[in-house]
């Protein structure tokens, strides 16, 4: 019986031996190589704004990722609270990315700053959903359907949060583990009384819209991904 409540059967523990996973993280390392790279090679101010805190907050949005990798293939299910939490306690770096348009400003390199954040967004994005598909596909495998979505539905909701108490309040990841009694506090104030906040609560609810969009796109994918490939048979035609 004890066996039954903490290792996870067999079907559960995903292989990650696919080959495009190594494509997936390759692709996402080269958008984070892009996005140093404009900012280093920018005779402006190479090495201090924006490209410091960009390439951090790079560093921080694919913490998540290693989570999830790490829940998905633990086998014992005793690990799943604590990869779980950790995950969760750093997925809002991922979409946090993409509020970092706000230090766009017109100028000499306005075009490489474009792409910069640009390239920053994307990979921002892709790894906080892609995150979200490997803890919602052994949610699902080990607790069935329903806790699947919901965990999803609570997780976007969450990193909404965490999103706005960044970007307003200042807070990040680490404050949680160092002062967790003023987020929560900070937190509880916001969401007590949404309507004194407009600005904050209106970006949270469009993080909120604009990440929940994006698993959505990824998830439904994965049905075109699954069509057939077989094409039909076509009449034979001489070469040209």
């Amino acid at each position: 019986m004890t066996g039954q409540t903490t290792a996870a059967p067999a079907s559960n523990a995903f292989r990650l031996t696919d080959p495009r996973i190594g494509v997936l993280l390759a692709a996402l390392l080269g958008t984070t190589a892009l996005t140093a790279v404009l900012g280093i090679t920018d005779t402006a101010a190479p090495l201090s704004y924006p490209s410091r805190f960009l390439v951090w907050n790079l560093f921080l949005a694919w913490i998540p990722l290693g989570f999830a990798f790490a829940f998905v293939g633990v086998r014992r299910r005793i690990w799943l609270v604590p990869l779980g939490v950790a995950w969760l306690a750093f997925l809002p770096n991922a979409p946090y990315l993409v509020t970092d348009l706000v230090h766009l400003r017109h100028g000499y390199e306005l075009w490489r700053h474009v792409l910069q954040y640009g390239f920053a967004a994307w990979t921002g994005i892709v790894l906080g959903v892609v995150s979200m598909r490997l803890i919602h596909r052994r949610l699902t495998a080990e607790f069935g359907r329903a806790v699947g979505w919901a965990a999803m539905a609570v997780t976007v909701a969450l990193c909404a949060v965490g999103v706005v108490i960044g970007r307003f309040q200042r807070w990040n990841s680490w404050d949680l583990v160092h002062r967790p009694e003023a987020v929560v506090a900070g937190t509880f104030d916001w969401v007590r009384n949404p309507f004194s906040h407009v600005e904050s609560t209106g970006v949270g609810l469009a993080v909120a819209a604009f990440l929940a969009l994006a698993y959505l796109t990824l998830w439904a994918y994965e049905a075109v991904a699954a069509l057939p490939r077989r094409t039909p048979d076509l009449p034979h035609q001489p070469l040209s």
